[in-house]
Protein backbone atom coordinates (compact mmCIF):
# COMPACT_ATOMS: atom_id res chain seq x y z
CA UNK A 1 0.00 0.00 0.00
CA UNK A 2 3.31 2.11 0.60
CA UNK A 3 3.88 1.52 -2.64
CA UNK A 4 0.75 3.06 -3.91
CA UNK A 5 0.43 6.01 -2.20
CA UNK A 6 3.33 7.20 -3.60
CA UNK A 7 1.89 7.20 -7.29
CA UNK A 8 0.08 9.88 -9.03
CA UNK A 9 -2.59 10.94 -11.16
CA UNK A 10 -3.25 13.02 -14.12
CA UNK A 11 -5.44 13.10 -16.76
CA UNK A 12 -4.61 12.35 -20.21
CA UNK A 13 -5.80 13.49 -23.50
CA UNK A 14 -5.36 11.34 -26.07
CA UNK A 15 -7.98 10.39 -28.84
CA UNK A 16 -6.48 9.83 -32.31
CA UNK A 17 -3.44 8.02 -31.68
CA UNK A 18 -5.45 4.43 -30.91
CA UNK A 19 -4.76 3.35 -34.35
CA UNK A 20 -1.06 4.54 -35.03
CA UNK A 21 1.39 2.00 -35.59
CA UNK A 22 -1.22 -0.60 -34.05
CA UNK A 23 -3.55 -1.88 -37.45
CA UNK A 24 -6.54 -2.66 -38.14
CA UNK A 25 -9.57 -0.35 -37.05
CA UNK A 26 -10.20 0.53 -33.29
CA UNK A 27 -13.31 -1.13 -32.18
CA UNK A 28 -13.74 0.82 -29.11
CA UNK A 29 -12.32 3.49 -27.46
CA UNK A 30 -12.42 4.82 -24.18
CA UNK A 31 -14.52 7.41 -22.70
CA UNK A 32 -15.12 8.06 -18.89
CA UNK A 33 -18.70 7.30 -18.32
CA UNK A 34 -21.01 5.71 -15.11
CA UNK A 35 -22.28 2.98 -17.89
CA UNK A 36 -21.27 0.43 -20.17
CA UNK A 37 -22.91 -2.35 -21.66
CA UNK A 38 -20.77 -5.30 -23.35
CA UNK A 39 -21.50 -5.89 -27.32
CA UNK A 40 -23.80 -8.94 -26.47
CA UNK A 41 -25.69 -6.81 -24.11
CA UNK A 42 -25.68 -9.45 -21.47
CA UNK A 43 -23.12 -7.33 -18.76
CA UNK A 44 -23.23 -3.84 -17.79
CA UNK A 45 -20.79 -1.78 -15.93
CA UNK A 46 -22.61 0.76 -13.22
CA UNK A 47 -21.01 2.74 -10.66
CA UNK A 48 -24.23 3.38 -8.40
CA UNK A 49 -24.91 6.70 -7.23
CA UNK A 50 -25.03 6.89 -3.25
CA UNK A 51 -24.91 9.57 -0.65
CA UNK A 52 -25.06 13.20 -1.28
CA UNK A 53 -21.78 13.74 -1.83
CA UNK A 54 -21.76 12.46 -5.79
CA UNK A 55 -19.90 9.20 -4.69
CA UNK A 56 -20.89 6.11 -6.00
CA UNK A 57 -19.85 2.05 -6.00
CA UNK A 58 -18.55 0.63 -9.50
CA UNK A 59 -19.51 -3.00 -10.40
CA UNK A 60 -20.64 -5.33 -13.24
CA UNK A 61 -23.87 -6.35 -13.86
CA UNK A 62 -26.09 -8.83 -15.66
CA UNK A 63 -27.16 -6.36 -17.93
CA UNK A 64 -30.50 -5.17 -17.01
CA UNK A 65 -31.23 -6.47 -13.87
CA UNK A 66 -29.34 -5.50 -10.19
CA UNK A 67 -27.46 -8.42 -9.80
CA UNK A 68 -23.78 -7.87 -9.32
CA UNK A 69 -21.25 -10.12 -10.37
CA UNK A 70 -17.84 -8.32 -10.07
CA UNK A 71 -17.69 -5.62 -6.78
CA UNK A 72 -15.12 -3.66 -8.03
CA UNK A 73 -14.25 -1.81 -4.77
CA UNK A 74 -14.00 -5.04 -3.22
CA UNK A 75 -11.60 -7.09 -5.73
CA UNK A 76 -9.31 -3.61 -7.28
CA UNK A 77 -9.90 -1.00 -4.28
CA UNK A 78 -11.80 1.25 -6.99
CA UNK A 79 -13.07 3.64 -4.65
CA UNK A 80 -12.27 7.18 -4.01
CA UNK A 81 -12.50 10.84 -4.81
CA UNK A 82 -11.83 9.46 -8.51
CA UNK A 83 -13.95 6.31 -8.62
CA UNK A 84 -16.41 8.48 -11.39
CA UNK A 85 -13.18 8.58 -13.51
CA UNK A 86 -13.42 4.76 -14.05
CA UNK A 87 -13.44 3.29 -17.29
CA UNK A 88 -14.68 -0.40 -18.59
CA UNK A 89 -13.83 -0.88 -21.85
CA UNK A 90 -15.24 -4.57 -23.64
CA UNK A 91 -13.71 -6.66 -26.20
CA UNK A 92 -15.58 -6.82 -29.17
CA UNK A 93 -17.20 -10.58 -28.66
CA UNK A 94 -17.51 -9.71 -24.61
CA UNK A 95 -15.57 -12.38 -23.70
CA UNK A 96 -12.75 -10.18 -22.12
CA UNK A 97 -12.65 -6.86 -20.40
CA UNK A 98 -10.56 -3.81 -18.96
CA UNK A 99 -10.90 -1.51 -16.19
CA UNK A 100 -9.34 1.44 -16.17
CA UNK A 101 -9.07 2.98 -12.41
CA UNK A 102 -6.68 4.83 -9.65
CA UNK A 103 -6.45 2.92 -6.62
CA UNK A 104 -5.58 4.35 -3.24
CA UNK A 105 -2.39 6.92 -3.55
CA UNK A 106 -1.38 10.63 -2.49
CA UNK A 107 -3.86 13.14 -3.41
CA UNK A 108 -0.78 15.23 -4.89
CA UNK A 109 -0.25 12.36 -7.28
CA UNK A 110 -1.37 10.44 -10.08
CA UNK A 111 -1.84 6.84 -10.48
CA UNK A 112 -3.53 5.53 -13.47
CA UNK A 113 -3.70 1.34 -13.63
CA UNK A 114 -5.62 -1.17 -15.29
CA UNK A 115 -6.99 -4.68 -14.51
CA UNK A 116 -8.47 -7.23 -16.96
CA UNK A 117 -10.90 -9.58 -16.30
CA UNK A 118 -12.12 -12.85 -18.97
CA UNK A 119 -15.47 -14.88 -19.08
CA UNK A 120 -15.07 -18.77 -18.15
CA UNK A 121 -17.85 -20.72 -18.06
CA UNK A 122 -20.24 -18.16 -16.74
CA UNK A 123 -17.67 -16.35 -13.85
CA UNK A 124 -15.80 -13.66 -14.62
CA UNK A 125 -12.01 -14.52 -13.37
CA UNK A 126 -9.68 -11.82 -12.97
CA UNK A 127 -6.01 -12.23 -15.64
CA UNK A 128 -2.47 -11.00 -15.01
CA UNK A 129 -2.54 -7.30 -14.53
CA UNK A 130 0.31 -5.24 -17.19
CA UNK A 131 2.16 -3.67 -13.97
CA UNK A 132 2.68 -4.68 -10.75
CA UNK A 133 1.18 -2.39 -8.17
CA UNK A 134 3.61 -2.91 -5.60
CA UNK A 135 6.70 -2.40 -7.58
CA UNK A 136 8.54 0.70 -7.13
CA UNK A 137 8.89 1.24 -10.66
CA UNK A 138 7.04 3.19 -13.33
CA UNK A 139 4.65 0.79 -15.14
CA UNK A 140 5.73 2.15 -18.31
CA UNK A 141 9.38 0.20 -17.27
CA UNK A 142 7.52 -2.54 -16.49
CA UNK A 143 5.55 -3.28 -19.29
CA UNK A 144 7.79 -2.17 -21.77
CA UNK A 145 10.56 -4.16 -20.36
CA UNK A 146 12.32 -5.90 -23.31
CA UNK A 147 10.26 -3.30 -25.83
CA UNK A 148 11.55 0.13 -25.24
CA UNK A 149 13.68 1.42 -28.04
CA UNK A 150 17.77 1.37 -26.80
CA UNK A 151 17.46 5.61 -26.79
CA UNK A 152 14.74 5.61 -24.59
CA UNK A 153 15.22 5.22 -20.31
CA UNK A 154 12.09 4.63 -18.61
CA UNK A 155 14.06 5.47 -15.05
CA UNK A 156 13.80 9.35 -16.30
CA UNK A 157 10.09 9.18 -16.12
CA UNK A 158 8.67 10.82 -12.51
CA UNK A 159 7.36 8.32 -10.02
CA UNK A 160 5.01 10.45 -9.63
CA UNK A 161 3.02 10.86 -12.28
CA UNK A 162 2.53 6.69 -13.46
CA UNK A 163 -0.69 6.07 -16.39
CA UNK A 164 -1.17 2.92 -18.01
CA UNK A 165 -4.79 2.80 -20.03
CA UNK A 166 -6.15 0.64 -21.78
CA UNK A 167 -7.35 2.39 -24.62
CA UNK A 168 -9.20 -0.13 -27.23
CA UNK A 169 -9.88 -3.33 -28.37
CA UNK A 170 -9.03 -3.98 -31.89
CA UNK A 171 -10.44 -7.44 -31.77
CA UNK A 172 -11.50 -10.16 -29.38
CA UNK A 173 -7.59 -11.12 -28.87
CA UNK A 174 -5.63 -7.54 -28.84
CA UNK A 175 -6.16 -4.93 -26.07
CA UNK A 176 -3.86 -1.56 -26.97
CA UNK A 177 -2.18 0.33 -23.94
CA UNK A 178 -1.10 3.63 -24.03
CA UNK A 179 1.61 4.58 -21.44
CA UNK A 180 3.02 7.85 -21.10
CA UNK A 181 5.93 8.89 -19.66
CA UNK A 182 6.26 12.36 -18.12
CA UNK A 183 8.73 14.77 -16.04
CA UNK A 184 8.84 16.74 -12.90
CA UNK A 185 7.36 19.06 -14.13
CA UNK A 186 4.20 17.29 -15.27
CA UNK A 187 5.28 17.76 -19.15
CA UNK A 188 4.56 14.25 -21.51
CA UNK A 189 8.15 13.84 -22.48
CA UNK A 190 7.15 10.51 -24.70
CA UNK A 191 4.40 7.88 -24.87
CA UNK A 192 4.21 4.72 -26.35
CA UNK A 193 1.38 2.56 -27.53
CA UNK A 194 1.73 -1.41 -26.60
CA UNK A 195 -0.60 -3.69 -28.01
CA UNK A 196 -0.94 -7.04 -25.89
CA UNK A 197 -2.16 -10.18 -26.95
CA UNK A 198 -4.27 -12.92 -25.59
CA UNK A 199 -4.33 -16.46 -25.53
CA UNK A 200 -8.01 -18.99 -25.10
CA UNK A 201 -6.33 -18.97 -21.74
CA UNK A 202 -6.21 -15.15 -20.95
CA UNK A 203 -2.09 -15.05 -20.97
CA UNK A 204 -1.04 -11.85 -22.83
CA UNK A 205 2.55 -10.85 -24.59
CA UNK A 206 3.42 -7.27 -25.77
CA UNK A 207 3.20 -7.88 -29.80
CA UNK A 208 4.01 -4.13 -31.00
CA UNK A 209 5.19 -1.14 -29.27
CA UNK A 210 4.44 2.44 -31.10
CA UNK A 211 6.86 5.19 -29.85
CA UNK A 212 4.33 8.17 -30.36
CA UNK A 213 5.99 11.08 -32.24
CA UNK A 214 5.87 15.18 -30.40
CA UNK A 215 4.13 15.86 -33.67
CA UNK A 216 1.28 12.96 -33.07
CA UNK A 217 0.92 14.47 -29.69
CA UNK A 218 0.34 17.69 -30.55
CA UNK A 219 -2.07 16.72 -33.08
CA UNK A 220 -4.49 14.41 -30.71
CA UNK A 221 -4.06 17.61 -27.79
CA UNK A 222 -5.09 20.52 -30.49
Amino acid sequence: MMAHMMKRTFPVVIGVLLAIGCSDSVAQEATPSTNSISPDKQWEYRCQPYGSLGQCAPVILKAGTNDVVIDLDTELGVNGPEVSATEVLWAPDSKRFACNFSPAHAHHTTYVVVAFYQLQGDKWVKLQPPADEASPRVQLAQLGKGHLPKDFNPRHCSTNYDVLKVRSWPDPTRAIIYAPCYDRTKEEKVAFLFTLKFDDAGKWKVVETHRISKKELETAEQ
